[in-house]
């Protein structure tokens, strides 16, 4: 079985633990390439890849689909050659709405979500075939290992944006008439965090008036790419609501604030800029805990970077949600709270802060549980089992038809 992993660039970021699965497959007997579509002329790369000839590639939310021309169509290099393309969905899929687009015709497009909820997103992207699933993983060998002292007291991990600096920016391209469904969806997201945005779009729509209804259902119809967009901003003003409330009544508490930020600090806050993804991992592995407030694209499933704070030996300080207990157990592997109740968060950052061996005992027993139960071993070898599936069923298809 040959495989091709497909990818921009060497900095994969958060998705860097996939590489993880080259070595897996290879031990699996598998012939394995890895291909830098940013590396030289795409038409090279792209010729040294069919000389290859993979049965199978893989990619990361789809960035590495080529498209050719047939009869003055696009068409994806997978279909016109006769390899499968998977592409594991780290990220929302509308985030990566134009290529998903482009693959609706698609035959030999396989996605994998890491996200159950991810599977509703691309069904309404017109993907209507299987999805296939996998929970997040951390690869160790792609990770630091966390400091044996800790001298910091909390991590508030960004990106952080002041949520009305995001709606002025937002406003400024956004029909006038269209601002309040913007508003009313986002304050809908931010009261009810476990909502999907996909649902919250269609219920307040159907709050508004009917002739504000039809106009915008007009709209998003005629304008499917700018609709989606509208969505994603939605999600993230959402997400910046969140955290900025967090923040707002933590005034006085020491905090280092880690990542990109955009706004006015409280006080006790400090802004911890970062040029590197490692540099985050190192704060992490020093601090007691890292404080985490979900984004909304990440709508049920645990994330990577909630994993990693747990490989770092920091205690994960992260809001509950109904599915939470099936990755970590509340109270003894991560410190849950309740999103919208200050007091709850209060009083559980204030307690470990005044209990900090509680609090590194928790970060143990979260890393314990990540070598446990999230490395890429199971994954990879759902994802071979599933090649062979496929390559199994094709054969019985050319000899029932031979």
């Amino acid at each position: 079985m040959r495989i091709a992993l497909l990818r921009q660039g060497k900095d994969l970021g958060i998705n860097r633990h996939v590489l993880a699965f080259l070595e897996i497959f290879r031990e699996r007997g598998a012939e394995v390439q890895d291909f830098d579509l940013t590396e030289g002329d795409l038409q090279e790369v792209v010729n040294r890849l069919l000389e290859f000839s993979p049965l199978f590639t893989l990619d990361l939310n789809g960035s590495c689909v080529v498209f050719g021309e047939r009869e003055g169509q696009k068409v994806p290099i997978f279909d016109a050659f006769g390899f499968v393309h998977v592409s594991l969905f780290t990220d929302e899929p509308l985030f990566h709405f134009p290529v998903l687009f482009d693959l609706r015709q698609a035959n030999n497009f396989l996605p994998v979500v890491t996200d159950l909820k991810y599977a509703d997103s691309l069904k309404f992207l017109g993907h209507e075939r299987g999805t296939f699933y996998i929970t997040p993983f951390v690869d160790p060998s792609q990770m630091l290992e966390p400091s044996e002292e800790k001298d910091i007291e909390l991590v508030f991990l960004g990106p952080v944006v002041d949520p009305n600096i995001m709606a002025q920016q937002v406003a400024q391209n956004l029909r006038e008439d269209f601002i309040p469904y913007f508003f009313e969806v986002g304050e809908f997201l931010f009261r009810n965090p476990e909502a999907h945005l996909l649902y919250a779009s269609e219920y307040i729509l159907s709050m508004f008036n009917q002739n504000f209804q039809e106009e915008f259902t007009r709209w998003r119809q005629e304008n499917p790419q700018d609709y989606i967009r509208l969505l994603n901003d939605i999600s993230f003003y959402a997400t910046a609501r969140k955290r900025w409330y967090i923040l707002s009544f933590l005034e006085g508490i020491n905090l280092k604030i880690v990542g990109a930020f955009e706004g006015e600090l409280k006080e006790g806050h400090e802004h911890v800029p970062i040029e590197s993804w490692e540099q985050a991992l190192e704060l992490m592995g020093r601090s007691y805990m890292t404080l985490l407030s979900y984004p909304h694209a990440v709508p049920t499933g645990v994330g990577f970077v909630p994993l990693e704070v747990a490989f770092m030996g920091s205690a994960p300080l992260i809001d509950f949600r109904a599915t939470l207990s099936g990755f970590f157990t509340p109270g003894q592997e991560i410190i849950s709270y309740l999103p919208l109740d200050r007091a709850d968060i209060e009083e559980k950052v204030v307690y470990y802060l005044e209990n900090p061996h509680e609090a590194r005992e928790i970060g143990q027993r979260a890393r314990e549980k990540v070598l446990q139960s999230y490395t890429p071993q199971d994954r990879a070898e759902f994802l071979y089992k599933m090649f062979e599936d496929i390559l199994s069923q094709a054969q019985a298809r050319r000899n029932s038809e031979g």
